[in-house]
């Protein structure tokens, strides 16, 4: 799942918390930039959310506008505020870390993501395409609500002693792998969804299958969540395919792309991996 926010951007207290008002408290918390990325979050909730029953072009592309805010800020706060000069007396040394930068940007799940909320909002409506934000916008909201707004907020701590924190932390804990191998199998039937748009010849389909192939490759590369969700596919259709009532050529042709799915996999687009990433 994307990262959120680690620096606190409002600034320290002046008073001990307890002797604030709640409203005070709340625009202490208000002013900091995490804020901002949960605000974003909580759109795309809460649009996907109205978008379900309403079928709104504009909660539809009010999630993806929620989408790029919140990544936004990510994205932002991870390769744009480092200290580190690009500008050095080795040349060598500068070429080295643009590359490095370059690299960290592919391999991002962030700026992946960024990209193609950015590619769903300037093409026609493709309302499945909304179901991994909208999944990670519910985990982003919990863990933010337990983490910053009860705390310090409603001045809320301890697990034990409320049900609520409890609650979204058992939630969090339990569903947080479950639901991302889900969204890993929901990319692909989306996938598949636009290959059969780009056949069918619908507006802007083969430019929609083009990045999400783009898209997904990358997703292959860095998520285990993804490769699970391949190789899940992969053991069931080779169940299928196996079965006697299956015609000899639609074996062949479906060994023959799974082959060439195995041979393309080998190919990097985002490079040589870390052997100490963390994958999402």
């Amino acid at each position: 799942m994307s990262s959120r926010p680690t620096k606190n951007q409002g600034p320290p207290p002046t008073v001990p918390t307890r002797d604030k008002s709640l409203v005070q408290r709340f625009m202490a918390v208000a002013k900091t930039l995490q804020f901002a990325w949960f605000t974003g979050h909580a759109v795309v909730l809460i649009s996907s959310i109205l978008y379900l029953f309403k079928m709104s072009e504009c909660y539809y592309r009010l999630v993806y506008l929620g989408v790029i805010e919140s990544f936004g800020i990510i994205i932002y706060q991870q390769f744009f505020t480092r200290n580190e000069p690009l500008q050095t007396q080795d040349a060598a040394a500068t070429k080295a870390s643009v590359k490095s930068r370059i690299a960290g940007l592919l391999k991002s799940e962030d700026v992946l993501y960024l990209v193609l909320a950015i590619f769903w909002l300037a093409t026609p409506r493709f309302s499945l395409s909304l179901i991994p934000f909208f999944a990670f916008a519910v985990f982003h909201v919990l863990i933010y609500v337990e983490k910053v707004i009860f705390p310090k907020v409603f001045l809320l701590s301890s697990k034990d002693s409320s049900k609520i924190l409890s609650f979204i932390d058992r939630f969090v804990v339990q569903y947080n792998d479950l639901c991302m191998h889900w969204v890993g199998t929901a990319e692909l039937l989306i996938f598949i969804l636009v290959l059969f748009r780009a056949i069918l010849c619908f507006q802007r389909s083969w430019i929609m299958l083009v990045v999400y192939a783009v898209f997904i490759k990358l997703r292959y590369e860095n998520s285990k969540y993804m490769k699970a969700a391949f190789a899940q596919w992969r053991v069931r259709m080779d169940g299928i395919i196996s079965h006697p009532s299956v015609p000899p050529y639609v074996k062949r042709a479906y060994n023959a792309v799974k082959m060439s799915l195995v041979h393309l996999s080998e190919f990097r687009l985002s490079g040589t991996p870390q052997a100490t990433k963390k994958q999402n």
